[in-house]
């Protein structure tokens, strides 16, 4: 059991009196900066206050590229970006983080840093985050990209954080048992824990009941009338017991690890008393190209899935937030809902009062109910978010290095 050794992260690279002169500097460009918040003006947002620009669709913005004719002064607002904690677009993001400006302090916390992948793996991918109230425990899955030339390997543990609700909580590994092949999203419903698991050649793959406390597992949904699934990525499941779970490509095109697809990629529907299963939403209407996250909102009327594409870093990917209202058919009305700037929106969670928050590049982006941008609360440099959890009013961010946790003026339900 590694303890977890949770430290504070403000914006503490400055002395007051560079912050000072810095300040007034940024503010003529449309910025008021903080200690840990900066907050972007509409003109700032509307107007670029640089003379020539671009950004790759793969970085956050405060790494956007200043060509050629851009002063050395206005890259001070970049750096005031990049070493902010949180950013706001919208005064109603303060509520939120349960301050009254900018001006005030606002720290997340770092949980715990992953130790590196294994030889054969480029970068780590931790998703499926679900919380265990009667426990008080989080689990979350560990996968490997893997790097060219190699294909994904099944990992044998999942990840806990035990004692999730208190100062002290700790992680470490638990294995489940029989293991999970290539596990991805998961949600707790009636006492059990639901993964999606992506399968690999050997294994289908489909959703596997896990019990919390003794950590055995059973599949429970491995084919739609005799095809395997293609690689399931995430699932939720209703008070009334419907699961709604992704089904995309990547085991095929990104990680090497599972059959030639024989269906589209869509959302499934997966009556867990009945047994009746499917296909809600997918590729066959034009819309859902490797979807990826799912989510309700607070009452359950409406589900949320994020799209990726076929590369997060293709300037025409998905990078997409659809929004669907959910009826006794099926989901209707479908919307695009949110388009994010930053990687693609991988995990995605929702709160009681309509907010949804998307897992990017660089940082959580805060919506409101109808899609507007509020702010973004950041992860570390260089790290990912992917997908995050609720314990109460704490939000648990989940990256691709490290963990992280920041009390927030809300929850889930």
């Amino acid at each position: 059991m590694s303890p977890a050794t949770p430290s504070s992260r403000t914006h503490k690279s400055l002395s007051m009196a560079q912050l000072a002169l810095l300040i007034a500097g940024a503010a003529s460009q449309g910025l008021k900066i903080g200690p840990s918040i900066v907050e972007v003006s509409p003109d700032f947002n509307s107007v670029f206050p640089f003379n020539n620009f671009n950004r790759n669709v793969s970085v956050a913005s405060w790494q956007t590229n200043l060509l050629n004719g851009t002063s050395a002064e206005v890259n001070e607002d970049l750096e005031f970006l990049a070493n902010a904690t949180f950013i706001t677009y919208d005064e109603s993001f303060y509520e939120l983080l349960g301050v009254n400006s900018y001006e005030d302090i606002k720290e997340i916390e770092t949980i715990f840093t992953f130790p590196p992948p294994p030889s054969y793996a480029q970068r780590q991918i931790h998703d499926g985050t679900v919380y265990i109230p009667e426990t008080d425990t989080i689990f979350f899955a560990e996968l490997y990209s893997p790097k060219p030339g190699a294909y994904m390997h099944a990992i044998p543990f999942v990840w806990q954080i035990s004692n999730a609700s208190t100062t002290s909580a700790t992680a470490s590994k638990a294995y489940p048992s029989p293991a999970l092949t290539i596990a991805n999203g998961a949600h707790y419903h009636n006492g059990s824990v639901y993964w999606a698991q992506e399968g690999n050649w050997s294994t289908p793959g489909g959703l596997v009941r896990m019990d919390p406390f003794t950590l055995k597992t059973e599949p429970v949904q491995n084919n739609f009338y005799g095809h395997r699934f293609n690689s399931p990525n995430d699932v939720v499941v209703s008070d009334t017991g419907r699961a709604y779970f992704t089904d995309g490509y990547y085991g095929r095109d990104n990680f090497k690890d599972s059959l030639e697809p024989e269906l589209a990629n869509g959302v499934y529907r997966w009556d867990l008393q009945t047994g009746n299963i499917r296909m809600v939403a997918g590729a066959a209407d034009g819309t859902l190209f490797n979807p990826n996250g799912v989510a309700f909102n607070a009452e359950q009327t409406r589900l949320f899935v994020t799209m990726r594409g076929f590369a997060s870093g293709d300037a025409d990917g998905g990078r997409t937030m659809f929004a669907y209202d959910i009826t006794e058919n099926g989901l209707a009305n479908r919307q695009v809902f949110a388009y994010v700037d930053s990687g693609f929106p991988d995990g995605i969670k929702t709160d009681k009062d309509g907010r949804v928050y998307g897992a990017v590049t660089g940082s959580v982006d805060v919506f409101d109910e109808y899609g507007t941008l509020l702010g973004r609360i950041k992860v570390d440099k260089d790290d990912v978010a992917v997908n995050m959890v609720w314990v109460g009013d704490h939000l648990y961010i989940v990256g691709r290095n490290k963990v992280y946790r920041v009390q927030l003026n809300t929850k889930e339900r």
